[in-house]
């Protein structure tokens, strides 16, 4: 993972990598060994899946299961250790958050729901309204430099900073999901 990782509980912003949809591949074949038919399907998600945008240098993962507690004890007893850690505190990041350490530093956040679960869906969509829509993600980018100026030190402000204006776009992006699917688009 050449251009992922980042010291824990900091914030650093790097432009867009062009190795980072490869570097997601080379996790998802990873996981997909390791988890097998436990998951339901997978996805690259946050800043590093937007093209052209600032982002923190850790891949965002999210994994749909369809029986979460499964996965969790299937994790608890072979998979967890070193490099992979369960994040004990409660998280925003899905039921499930499993944290990717290597050299000191986390390279990936593996985001597990349950298959279908309305907030995995919503960082799908948020990521494919911002892959989609220029302007926006240009305001999202002012905005997360913004904070980052301000929390360099401290990820929790630094993410909770931009739960608000996420939690906007989501509802714009499913509207117009929705008018889509009505119009017979796709």
């Amino acid at each position: 993972m050449d251009n992922a990782g980042l010291k824990k509980g900091y914030v650093e912003l790097m432009d867009y990598q062009e190795d980072y949809p490869t570097i997601y591949e080379k996790e998802k074949e990873e996981l997909l060994r390791i988890y097998k038919d436990r998951i339901a399907s997978i996805e690259h998600v946050g800043s590093t899946s937007i093209k052209d945008i600032k982002s923190k240098p850790i891949i965002d993962i999210l994994i749909f299961t369809n029986d979460i507690e499964d996965f969790k004890q299937f994790t608890e007893a072979n998979v967890e250790g070193d490099i992979y850690t369960v994040k004990k505190e409660p998280t925003k990041g899905g039921d499930y958050l499993i944290r990717k350490e290597e050299d000191g530093k986390v390279k990936a956040f593996i985001h597990v729901y349950n298959t279908g679960d309305e907030r995995g869906n919503r960082v799908i969509v948020f990521r494919d309204y911002l892959n989609s829509h220029e302007e926006e993600r240009k305001r999202y980018n002012k905005l997360k430099i913004s904070l980052w100026k301000s929390n360099q030190s401290n990820r929790k402000a630094y993410s909770l900073g931009k739960e608000d204006y996420i939690d906007k776009i989501t509802e714009i992006a499913f509207e117009e999901k929705k008018a889509k699917l009505n119009k017979g688009e796709k």
